[in-house]
């Protein structure tokens, strides 16, 4: 079995208990085209369930009506992992919940704009491209790597939104925020016009994306 069909089955035991949740971490940057060697599971759990978590997770399947073993935690009160099983290499397998996390809103809006495709032989709920960089945004150094492969990732959708017709330019100018995004908007002309490039500085929320959008509106006066 694969991680990603074991994180397949996973979902289903959880399902199969009321517990709602999204895929982040490791197996959503897998899902989005980076590859990723994780053999965790990092899950955001909708609200309602926190304090009966070991509870269901022992009548769920992963249980098999006996309770996981919980490991420790920093923050209880919104972080909580439990073992769940043991790799033929030794290896444990861990599957760690948030209910909240202080860089991302609540799950209700995570959920809104949740991102759904094909994983580990089903359907699985996705945070977001933009959640899942922001859940990224850390003190650890490979956390900032992946953030700025997915920037580039994210970037490229907008961009081919663009050439289809289904992205207005101005609001993909203003979210572009990865370099090769930039060099990839140059090259195809899209900033030649003025009151796009003007109208995109007035919606851009980024610094990164202010700084190379003001240049390209100076040049065209």
């Amino acid at each position: 079995m694969t991680t990603a069909s074991r994180l397949g089955e996973i979902v289903t035991a959880l399902e199969a208990v009321g517990l709602s949740c999204l895929v982040m971490g490791g197996h959503a940057v897998r899902y989005f085209g980076l590859e990723r060697n994780t053999v965790d599971f990092d899950l955001h759990l909708a609200p309602g369930n926190w304090g009966e978590l070991p509870s269901l997770l022992g009548r769920s399947a992963l249980g098999s009506g006996q309770p996981l073993i919980e490991g420790p935690s920093w923050r209880p009160h919104a972080f909580r992992r439990f073992q769940v099983g043991c790799l033929p290499d030794g290896r444990e397998e861990w599957l760690e919940f948030w209910s909240s996390n202080h860089l991302l809103p609540p799950f209700a809006e995570l959920h809104a704009r949740r991102e759904e495709g094909n994983y580990g032989g089903r359907v699985l709920p996705f945070l977001s491209l933009p959640d899942l960089i922001r859940s990224k945004e850390t003190e650890r150094a490979r956390d900032w790597q992946d953030v700025g492969v997915l920037e580039e990732f994210l970037d490229a959708r907008l961009l081919n939104q663009v050439a289809v017709g289904t992205t207005d330019l101005t609001a993909a100018l203003a979210r572009l925020r990865s370099r090769r995004g930039f060099e990839r908007a140059l090259q195809e002309g899209l900033f030649a016009d003025r009151g796009q490039v003007g109208q995109a500085l007035k919606r851009a929320t980024l610094s990164f994306t202010q700084a190379y959008l003001l240049p390209f509106l100076e040049t065209t006066r």
